[in-house]
């Protein structure tokens, strides 16, 4: 979700990436800011920020009048070096970006696809028939217009990260510019979006050779087999403080934990900035957010208690809304991905690895949904074998904490596991709800899951999301597992978010 002050960096790393490789030499004219503006869906201002930058680097002229004019000079030798420098560092996490697309990205661009009006699908068809000069990749196009539709922030936020570490759609043959139009003669969506991920695949297929193939040769050319490698990283772009709100997600897990018991006092400002590796100021802003969220309290002359009862939240202040606004978004981010990724996950861990996540969850009780939620995280930040993934689903993993301080409200309220009351009124208030993410029939808002608080079954035979899970586990069932996780999170996602 980055902010426009932000945005400009991919206007500039785009342009950057495509002026150094070759793909635009000098003498020649970028897109108008009219057509890049339509190409990123972006405003003119953000647009004109990462051009400003582009030129203050040396890369291109700006004219009032005209489009902006390349003056970056090189000769093929050193557009073939910088590339060399950037790719190869790259290689095995651009690898692993790629072969990781089925179980991220492709479930969310379909999701994006599959709940659009049909105005918008007009406007791909459209863009993707008729191509104009400078258009991006048709995956870049298509992933754009379909993850936009999902008003899900952190997509799009995740997809503009991989996009700025894998870079060869930006890197197109100089043939390329005016590309190919896309005959989609499909009758139906389904049709349309099989085709687009067949033509996908394509594309990606004979990107990805070609990538691998250069990526080899330039290790060899310039010496640089030993080179250290660089390894993708996802951030989180918004106003907020980031290191504040990654510690605050971090001490909830360990409330979560029991590392912090309710009831116990925190260490001390000076011992918890050393344990984290951390400014003292840094420290007293994230229990200052903690005790807005209700669960610390400051005691004069003791310390900082965790709240036995949780206090009142501070839903007026921006930092929670907005640290709310991103647990929604990580949980329909969650919702849409995790039955391939649990899948890949358990298909890949040791016996043993899967017998303790079993044990782990069999001890939980039916109200411990988030810590539930926790030790599926714990487990495939772990178990996956896709450094990409695992990158992820850390980051989310931090945001999904978020979800304990509702959780311990709804106890306080006594909220059974679908009323929403008063507090999920206001949190909805001005955030606005995800699109493409179904509860599924019988699991909207209202519908719990049914079980007591022990974990056992209820009155009417239905056991806790944990008790499901396990059971999965003891029989051996890596599909049933999956289908229980998906089940599991759009049971999380309708509890917070209508």
């Amino acid at each position: 979700m980055k902010s426009g002050d932000e945005f400009y960096r991919l206007i500039y790393e785009y342009y950057e990436a495509r002026i150094r490789c070759g793909f635009y030499v000098r003498g020649d004219r970028l897109p108008s800011i009219q057509k890049i503006c339509g190409i990123f869906r972006m405003a003119p201002a953000t647009v004109r920020a990462g051009l400003r930058i582009l030129e203050k680097n040396g890369y291109i002229k700006m004219d009032a009048r005209r489009a902006a004019l390349v003056v970056y000079e090189a000769e093929s030798a050193d557009f073939r070096r910088n590339a060399a420098a950037y790719f190869v560092p790259r290689r095995e996490g651009i690898r692993d970006l790629i072969q990781a697309q089925k179980l991220l990205i492709e479930p969310l661009w379909q999701a994006g696809l599959r709940c659009w009006s049909k105005a918008e699908w007009e406007v791909l068809l459209q863009g993707l028939s008729d191509p104009g000069p400078g258009a991006v990749s048709m995956p870049v196009q298509l992933y754009m217009f379909a993850l936009e539709a999902l008003n899900n922030g952190l997509i799009i936020n995740c997809y503009w990260e991989v996009i700025r570490y894998i870079r060869y759609p930006y890197l197109t043959n100089r043939e390329e510019r005016q590309r190919p139009a896309l005959n989609l003669p499909g009758t139906s969506r389904d049709e349309i979006i099989d085709l687009l991920r067949r033509e996908l695949e394509r594309i990606t297929a004979v990107a990805a050779g070609q990538l691998y193939a250069f990526m080899e040769q330039a290790a060899a050319e310039y010496h640089m087999e030993n080179v250290k490698p660089v390894h993708f990283q996802c951030n989180i772009y918004s106003r907020r403080p980031q290191l504040r709100y990654t510690l605050a997600s971090r001490l909830i897990r360990e409330m979560l934990d029991q590392t912090y018991p309710a009831g116990s006092y925190l260490p001390s400002l000076p011992q918890l900035a050393g344990t984290y590796g951390v400014g003292v100021n840094t420290v007293r802003r994230t229990l200052e957010l903690l005790s807005r969220l209700g669960l610390v309290r400051s005691r004069h002359g003791k310390g900082t208690l965790v709240c036995e009862q949780p206090g009142e939240m501070d839903l007026e202040s921006p930092e929670i809304r907005d640290g709310f606004r991103l647990y929604r978004e990580s949980l329909q981010f969650l919702a849409l991905t995790i039955r391939p990724v649990a899948r890949c996950a358990l298909e890949s861990a040791a016996p043993e690895a899967a017998a303790e996540l079993k044990r782990r969850l069999s001890c939980l009780k039916g109200e411990e949904r988030c810590l539930c939620l926790e030790r599926i995280l714990d487990f495939i930040v772990v178990q996956c074998p896709s450094m990409f993934v695992r990158e992820c689903y850390g980051m989310v993993r931090q945001l999904a904490a978020w979800g304990y301080p509702l959780e311990l409200q709804r106890r306080k309220n006594g909220a059974g596991s679908g009323a929403g009351g008063g507090l999920h009124n206001s949190l909805d208030n001005g955030l606005g709800p995800g699109r493409g993410s179904d509860p599924g029939p019988g699991r909207g808002p209202g519908a719990g899951n049914g079980s007591d608080p022990d974990g056992g079954p209820s009155p009417d035979g239905v056991l806790s999301p944990a008790k499901l899970l396990a059971q999965c586990l003891e029989e051996g069932s890596t599909e049933g597992f999956a289908e229980e996780c998906e089940r599991f999170l759009r049971q999380e996602e309708a509890r917070y978010i209508w």
